[in-house]
């Protein structure tokens, strides 16, 4: 049976998904100083740590589920 057009052609991640990374994390990192759980220094920087890295550990699944 013939693949279909469909299941050949794959669509990668945006290309820029990577770089959003500070960006996310900055934020993150403000809403959490301004709004929620404590505001403290360790808590702020752990939160914009976990931000920072959603982009690119997202572009890294997006590779290893679409490549295998």
């Amino acid at each position: 049976m013939p693949d279909s057009p469909v299941r050949r052609f794959r669509f990668g991640p945006p290309g820029w998904l990577p770089w959003l990374g500070p960006l996310l994390a900055a934020g993150i990192g403000a809403a959490v100083g301004e709004y929620g759980l404590g505001g403290g220094f360790w808590t702020v920087l752990i939160a914009a740590l976990v931000g920072g890295f959603l982009p690119i550990l997202g572009n890294a699944l997006w590779k290893w589920r679409h490549h295998r």
